[in-house]
């Protein structure tokens, strides 16, 4: 592994041993390969060729999008332009959207924008000799479209047909629109490049990032994404040969699924990435044997070869660099890897950001013994970055809950880390409904524990308070009038939650002994 180290040089260092918190940072193919941890449920999902990867922000979505890069099976990769893309079909139907518009016909526009990104992606990777790339190339030029130009120049060049054909024409047009884009032609490529790709036993993929924010009070967004799922929905069937992965932000899903015509169907090839407590630890421990190869001489630097990690030793490489017991601010000892992941929201974006922070404080808080990471290092490195992670909480919720911030300022000081449905209302009917400008409850508290902000209890006999967050859960969380309520850890201290009982909250799926809380 050693040849590989001036390439991990490039992204694993002193400052950041854990690496960038950001996917799009990884711009070289062979690093993504290298950094990329696969022994987890959810890589081996990817196998089933899910045309949906659905995640909170953090979660990975981008990697799982990036991991075809290293899969040997889809030889041909057109990554699209998400935004423009999405532009590109609003602008062709919001001409029509005030007449009578069905997801079918909406359908048939992304069949024709997406497909015609993947013919301007891929003509210069198919074989010269190519019948496919020939076609492809009498088609482009066709429709006006002779300069080799990006991908994005063909989908606008596509949105500009579409919509000088449709100026002064009646409604419901979307079938002429295909036809001003030579639809037999459209067809006879598909067929020849599936042909071609078949008797190679290639593939190719079409590749759609998630953006941040979806416009999803305007009208014709809502249509548009209607038949984006439908798109979506039946795309990647067995027989196929070019499929597409989209990433929808987990935060927008219940918003999406009333969009959908058909959610059973749009939303049976989906991949939900949730990740439990051994799967964080081995993608850290991953992390930190390549920090190793990058950076040999670096008191951090583990020796242990990759192969530990899939033999299941994860979490004894990640201890090299741990105090045996960290002290919370309750007082109460705690094992490191379970306090560090209890202050995430198993997200691997939170462990890569906690990680990296703590490393940092190795100078000002060595361990006196081993010269690794002390327990105040530990401490010192979550509390500078915990309102980091609850601003980016935010952050990726202000689509749905705008007020979010505003409430919890308002209201969290008042509660104690533990409390009652009723100790909820209360503090809601004094501080809350004035801040949300709103005297809906339900609301308030769908709100918070949609964000994984508030859980509900589990198990409060023993030294620590055990709790479920919806973030763990393939539904809503529901809670009853009866149920006793908590704050995840990283709220706790943030907005200066009243601590008396010292008990520190654990979320469930937190501790490495908890079960899988996933389906199969």
């Amino acid at each position: 592994m050693n040849q590989h180290s001036e390439i991990l040089c490039k992204y694993l260092s002193p400052d950041e041993p854990f690496g960038p918190i950001d996917a799009r940072e990884i711009t070289d193919p062979e690093a993504l390969k290298l950094l990329f941890e696969r022994h987890n449920k959810l890589y081996q999902a990817l196998h089933k060729r899910p045309s949906l990867v659905v995640g909170r922000r953090g979660s990975g979505k981008t990697s799982f999008l990036n991991s075809v890069y290293f899969d040997s099976s889809y030889v041909y990769v057109v990554n699209l332009n998400t935004s423009e893309a999405f532009s590109s079909v609003i602008e062709s139907i919001s001409s029509i959207a005030s007449g009578l518009v069905f997801a079918e016909s909406v359908q048939k526009v992304w069949t024709t924008v997406i497909f015609i990104g993947l013919f301007g992606g891929i003509r210069d990777q198919l074989p010269a000799g190519s019948r496919a790339r020939s076609l492809i190339n009498d088609y482009l030029a066709k429709i006006g479209f002779r300069d080799k130009g990006t991908v994005d120049d063909i989908l606008w060049k596509v949105t500009e047909i579409i919509s000088d054909r449709v100026k002064d024409k009646p409604y419901g047009v979307v079938a002429e629109i295909l036809r001003a884009l030579d639809n037999v032609s459209f067809q006879s490529i598909l067929e020849t490049l599936e042909s071609e790709l078949e008797k190679k036993n290639h593939r190719a993929v079409i590749l759609l990032d998630t953006l941040d924010d979806f416009q999803l009070h305007v009208e014709v967004v809502g249509l548009a994404i209607q038949g984006l799922l439908k798109f979506i929905g039946e795309a990647n069937r067995p027989a196929t040969r070019i499929d597409i992965r989209f990433c929808l932000p987990a935060e927008l899903y219940h918003l999406f699924v009333p969009l959908s015509s058909n959610p059973n169907k749009d939303f049976r090839r989906r991949l939900t990435l949730h990740w439990t407590a051994p799967e964080l630890v081995a993608l850290a421990a991953h992390r930190l044997i390549l920090f190793g190869i990058a950076c040999d001489d670096h008191p951090l630097s583990v020796s242990d070869e990759l192969e530990s990690v899939e033999k299941g030793q994860a979490v004894q490489t990640l201890r090299k660099i741990f105090p045996k017991k960290v002290v919370c601010g309750l007082g109460v000892e705690e094992d490191p890897i379970a306090y560090i992941l209890r202050h995430t929201q198993l997200l691997p974006r939170h462990l890569l950001i906690i990680l990296n922070s703590i490393c940092s404080k190795l100078k000002k808080y060595p361990d006196a013994e081993s010269m690794k990471l002390s327990e105040e290092a530990i401490r010192q490195g979550i509390a500078e970055v915990e309102e980091t992670l609850v601003q980016e909480i935010f952050s990726a919720y202000k689509p749905v809950y705008p007020k979010a911030a505003a409430v919890c300022k308002a209201c969290i000081p008042e509660l104690q880390h533990k409390f009652s449905a009723g100790d909820l209302e209360r503090v809601f009917r004094r501080q809350g409904k004035k801040t949300m400008e709103s005297d809906d409850f339900a609301q308030f508290r769908r709100m918070l524990i949609e964000m994984g902000i508030v859980g509900r209890v589990l198990d409060d006999s023993g030294r620590y308070i055990q709790a479920q967050f919806e973030y763990t859960v393939p539904h809503q969380l529901v809670s009853s009038t009866d149920d006793m309520l908590c704050l995840h850890p990283l709220f706790t201290k943030v907005f200066s939650a009243k601590t008396r009982e010292k008990k520190p909250v654990y979320p469930y799926g937190t501790r490495l002994e908890d079960e899988d809380y996933r389906r199969d």
